[in-house]
């Protein structure tokens, strides 16, 4: 390994040194042109030799085994939903966004509870629409959340054990660094949009694979992943986007879109599957559902399926594990 290393670079540093001899003109057979030419070739080729190879995802089943986790009054009515380890401690963490706090949620020994919140601050959006809404991002290691009450986002990172807040943009970050205005006084987005969500996933090869969610206000979530295109009708603002069971076919779980009120249920369909008969359904009679994220929350390497169920209005949510 040491010698192909130290080959590499007496070849870059070959290649750079005569590629300022190429710029000149010159000769078709010109010998530095010939030399850049060749460098050039076997830099590709020892780079190509060493790349990482795709790992094929192992597909694991998946056991639906719904069970209430707890309940907990956030204080303001939920408006986003998400999970991720931004602490960096092998476990992730339920991130909900209200209309006035983050609040990250987590183990406490066996009990999932509030482990720290930050409000929102600075200026309040003029106009606020009737209905709020909100969005919450992953981005690396912080959280990018937006609530219609407030004019600018919120950035959410750890400092050691404190969760803290900074200002952001005045835009709803969509998916990481991608951003767009909500629509003065209503409660969708630019282009008549109620949410997106972006996922990198791994296909059955092991390649890379990038999926996007985007919900309209028409209720329909269109999913784009790779080459593919899939459509999904009557989905509720809580949705996520996953490969559930390990085998490179992204998942997409999603609420009903019923009225504020109504029985609601969480389905589960594979990209490409028929919506009429979902993998999995859970229905809930007791409340809609408010959010859906998929995270792995004790650390053994299995994600689960969170949805955060709550009557109309209600600032507490029961906190639901589907798998």
């Amino acid at each position: 390994m040491v010698a192909r290393s130290a080959a590499t670079r007496g070849l870059v540093a070959l290649a750079a040194t005569a590629i300022g001899f190429a710029a000149r003109p010159a000769r078709a057979d010109d010998f530095l042109h010939r030399l850049v030419a060749d460098a050039r070739a076997r830099v590709d080729a020892e780079a190509a030799a060493h790349a990482p190879r795709p790992v094929p995802p192992v597909p694991v089943a998946v056991k639906w085994r719904p069970a209430k986790l707890t309940s907990i009054d956030l204080g303001a009515p939920l408006v986003a939903l998400t999970a991720a380890d931004l602490d960096g401690d092998g476990k992730a963490e339920l991130y909900a966004v209200t209309t006035h706090d983050v609040i990250a949620i987590g183990w406490r020994g066996k009990r999932l509870d509030e482990l720290a919140r930050v409000p929102f601050a600075g200026d309040v959006a003029v106009p606020v629409p009737r209905d709020p809404v909100g969005t919450a991002v992953a981005d690396g290691r912080a959280l990018v959340a937006s609530t219609s009450g407030f004019a600018r986002a919120l950035r959410v990172t750890w400092q050691g054990k404190q969760l803290v807040g900074a200002p952001g943009e005045a835009d709803f970050e969509l998916c990481p660094g991608e951003h767009a205005k909500l629509v003065p006084g209503r409660d969708v987005l630019e282009g008549n949009r109620y949410a997106v969500v972006c996922r990198d996933l791994v296909d059955a090869t092991g390649a890379p694979l990038h999926v996007r969610g985007e919900l309209a206000a028409t209720g329909r979530l269109a999913v784009d992943a790779g080459t593919a295109h899939f459509e999904v009708p009557e989905v509720g603002v809580a949705f996520e986007l996953a490969d559930l069971d390990h085998d490179g076919t992204p998942e997409v779980i999603y609420a009903g879109a019923g009225a504020p009120g109504d029985p609601d249920s969480v389905k589960v369909v594979s990209l490409g599957g028929d919506p009429r008969k979902p993998r999995w359904k859970k229905p809930f009679t007791a409340g809609g559902v408010a959010g859906i994220a998929v995270g792995d929350l004790d650390g053994d390497k299995a994600p689960e399926v969170i949805a955060a169920v709550r009557l109309v209005g209600a600032t507490r949510v029961d906190l639901w594990r589907l798998e």
